[in-house]
């Protein structure tokens, strides 16, 4: 491990991403339960259980460096607080692009730590980040009734930007509460420009106004 990365820090970070694990398992089987069709109901289980399977993975390094994941995560529980009571979805699409926007936006927060990790770490964490199929999913779902329904596209516009505050505004007060997650080298300001930047492709990318 270099010795300009406090072990303290990755044990942090790595505790962030098994967070984040828990995190994005609960939203796709909180979403299962509302999709309209069993098809979509049938695919958020499967997202929801392939993320159980990356958090045994983050289980598994973290063992290695002596804790688990239950121990490194358990600070992080209850520090985004509770986003539906904060934001309550409409309808289908509303909580379809609730998700998309806060699962993403935290995803790139915790890649953009885990990037500064030592190797041998940074690249187990970065498995468990990968781009799991909800992605995919939500633009499939969302895509074709935006495209087609411009009052429909001014609405999630306007959801989505006050997702994007709400996610930022969270995300920040997580490093305040948390000052080993910047105990390497990545600064506030550039985890700002990465969720910027994300939700920003994330919204241009189903074709509406940032």
């Amino acid at each position: 491990m270099s010795s300009t990365v406090p072990p303290a820090h990755v044990t942090a970070v790595a505790g962030l991403v098994a967070f984040s694990c828990t995190v994005a398992s609960i939203r796709h089987a909180k979403d299962a339960g509302k999709a309209p069709r069993m098809a979509e109901r049938a695919e958020l289980l499967s997202m929801s259980a392939e993320r159980v399977s990356a958090f045994a993975d983050v289980d598994a390094l973290l063992r290695s460096l002596g804790t688990d994941a239950p121990t490194a995560a358990q600070p992080y529980q209850g520090c985004l607080g509770e986003l539906d009571e904060r934001l309550r979805p409409a309808d289908w699409a509303e909580r379809l692009l609730k998700s998309h926007l806060y699962l993403g936006m935290l995803r790139d927060f915790c890649r953009a730590l885990v990037a500064a990790l030592p190797d041998g770490t940074r690249e187990p964490l970065e498995r468990a980040l990968a781009e799991d199929a909800f992605e995919d999913f939500a633009a499939a779902q969302l895509l074709p009734g935006v495209t087609a329904d411009a009052q429909l596209a001014g609405r999630m516009g306007l959801w989505g930007r006050r997702v994007i505050g709400d996610e930022i505004g969270s995300l920040l007060r997580v490093l305040a509460g948390f000052p080993d997650l910047l105990g390497g080298p990545v600064t506030q300001a550039a985890l700002h420009e990465a969720l910027s930047d994300g939700a920003l492709r994330r919204v241009q990318g189903l074709g509406l106004n940032a």
